[in-house]
Formats: structure tokens, C-alpha cells, sequence
């Protein structure tokens, strides 16, 4: 496994976790799937930081690019809606704490 401090708009390969605050991102750059797991690897050392559900949470959806995604800052995103292909918007996170390669 491989940590890194940054994972570059032009990232393009790899299956990448990206631990937050409150949640845990499955990236798959081979794939473009982008995966949330709300509340798991949280840190809740204080209560700075909810946990908010979103649509598809815990599922796959298509990744179309990262903006971007740095350890201490929030990552930037941009996903297409699973069930529509005309729908897109930016996932935001919580602050960025780890980025490690899986795969």
C-alpha cells in the first residue's frame, strides 16, 4: 500500500481510499467510480464535524474527475448521478485526512 499527501487531477490510475473527517472514499481511476462509506474511519475527537447522509451513499457511483483532493483540505469531485446520465455535481468533503493506494 502507498500513502500519499495528494492525488492530482490527472491521477489515472489505481484503486485509492481517501479517509476524511467523517467518511471513507473508494476511488477506482481504472473504473472512474467514486464509493462513500459515511462514518466509517471517522475521527471524532470533537463534535466539529456531523455526519451527513447523501444520496448513494455505499454505492458506486461514476466518477467523471477530481478538482481536488489533499490531505488538510476538503476534496473536490465531480460525479455523475448513477440513475441519470445528464446529472452532474461535486461531492465535497470533509477535510482530507489520509490518501492511501489499495489496488
Amino acid at each position: 500500500m502507498k500513502t500519499v499527501r495528494e492525488l492530482s487531477p490527472e491521477s489515472t490510475e489505481g484503486v485509492w481510499t481517501v479517509q476524511t473527517r467523517t467518511s471513507t472514499y473508494v476511488l477506482d481511476l481504472s473504473e472512474m467510480t467514486l464509493m462513500r462509506a459515511p462514518g466509517i474511519g471517522s475521527l471524532h475527537e470533537d463534535d466539529k464535524w456531523g455526519i451527513s447522509a447523501l444520496r448513494r451513499d455505499s454505492e458506486d457511483i461514476p466518477l467523471l474527475g477530481i478538482k481536488s483532493c489533499r490531505v488538510g483540505e476538503s476534496a473536490q469531485f465531480w460525479v455523475r448521478a448513477a440513475d441519470d446520465p445528464d446529472v452532474r455535481t461535486w461531492r465535497i468533503t470533509t477535510p482530507v485526512v489520509s490518501i492511501e493506494r489499495i489496488g
